[in-house]
Order: structure tokens, then sequence, then C-alpha cells
């Protein structure tokens, strides 16, 4: 193998490490992030649902406004 295809894989695998351990941590978008709040059920009327987004299991994120 050439060395530029051994560092590559060194690297790939490295962040295969990484993003393993830190699943929930690695991913940039949460409830909170969103201003939004994780409700039990539905949304209110004036709020936008964004599916279980960080919320524990059958909860819902639901944001007043995204902008």
């Amino acid at each position: 193998m050439k060395p530029q295809s051994i560092l590559v894989l060194l690297v790939l695998v490295v962040l295969a490490l990484h993003c393993k351990e830190n699943e929930a941590a690695s991913f940039p978008w949460s409830c909170a992030s969103l201003s939004g709040v994780c409700r039990q059920g539905v949304c209110l009327p004036s709020e936008l649902y964004f599916g279980p987004l960080g919320c524990g299991k059958g909860f819902l994120c639901c944001v007043s406004h995204f902008l």
C-alpha cells in the first residue's frame, strides 16, 4: 500500500472510533440547540414538531420559533 493510503485509512479508523464513543455528542443538532422543549405526547398548536431529536423515549422536540 502507498503511504498516503495507509494514512487515510488510519485517519478514518480514528474518526470512526471517536464517533462511536461520542455518538450522542457528535450530532450537531439537538432540541436544546434549536431552543426547543421536549414534550410528552403532542406539541402545542403554536409549536413545530422536530421529531425525537435528542429527547428521551416517548418525548417530542417542540420548537416555538425556528429563526
